[in-house]
């Protein structure tokens, strides 16, 4: 089946945009997270009250 997009080149260039902004958002958000599980760990590791941590 096919579709045929009406207004052309400039609907899939917003489309091509929108879809950058979108995975650009995914990509801070996952490195932000992955930065606060790395704060919350150091802090859970070290210090007189920690837990004891994995050893490979």
């Amino acid at each position: 089946m096919t579709t045929i997009v009406r207004g052309g080149p400039r609907v899939l260039k917003k489309l091509a945009v929108a879809a950058l902004a979108a995975s650009a958002v995914v990509a801070v958000r996952k490195r932000n997270t992955s930065k606060g599980e790395a704060d919350l760990w150091a802090e859970a590791t070290r210090g007189p009250g920690s837990v004891s941590s994995p050893r490979s």
